[in-house]
């Protein structure tokens, strides 16, 4: 399974264009009913709104996408605003720009503009998360062994997500899948082959990253 990158809480901006107001939304969604649902309850929320344009890109093999202009012209809002997901690598999420029209037309470059713009300042400010599909370690040692696997855990700059201090050591680590067979070699040869390894199902990790 590959890593990929996603949203998991739900955000919020809002941006003025020419008297028009556009409030940007995203959220995570993991299906196509939620997404469903979470556009039905916009809509009923800004039942005044003049346009509620959105797309979404779902962790789907194969990828599952779909965007809605809502009444403005063909490609000038769903479309940016899709681009701008694809652009920012983002899967299973939802993002939708509300517009409120002001009474002066954009043209078409301007919607472009400002639908992708508002895509772009929502996922600015939201945070981002890596879904990293990592192998599950325990790595049990020695007190004896510890301190010298301590330290070059920090030279590393691997953190374990746990320490447990009983009649032995347990440390417990979240490793890429990719890197796990070097970091197990490498405990391997900085314990003298004295460590415990116990290998769990490898599962998705989510890791802040910054777009």
């Amino acid at each position: 399974m590959e890593d990929y990158k996603t949203v998991l809480i739900p955000d919020e901006t809002e941006i003025e264009i020419k008297k028009s107001r556009f409030i940007n939304m995203v959220f995570h969604i993991e299906t196509e009913e939620e997404a469903d649902a979470i556009l039905a309850e916009i809509r009923k929320k800004h039942y005044k709104a003049t346009h509620v344009c959105w797309a979404y890109v779902l962790n789907t093999n194969p990828r599952r996408q779909k965007a809605s202009d809502d009444g403005e012209p063909s490609g000038t809002a769903g479309k940016p605003i899709l681009e701008v997901i694809d652009h920012r690598e983002l899967k299973d999420v939802l993002v939708v720009v509300i517009r409120y029209f002001g009474g002066v037309k954009l043209g078409t470059g301007g919607l472009i503009r400002a639908y992708g713009g508002g895509a772009s300042d929502v996922l600015n400010h939201c945070t981002v998360v890596k879904k990293q599909f990592s192998d599950q370690l325990e790595v049990v040692v020695s007190y004896s062994s510890y301190g010298g696997l301590s330290n070059g855990l920090m030279e590393r700059e691997v953190i374990p997500i746990n320490e447990d201090f009983g009649e032995n050591v347990t440390l417990f680590f979240q490793i890429p899948v990719a890197e796990t067979s070097g970091f197990l070699a490498w405990i391997e040869d900085k314990t003298n082959g004295t460590a415990q390894i116990i290998r769990s199902e490898p599962a998705f990790v989510d890791v802040v990253v910054s777009l």
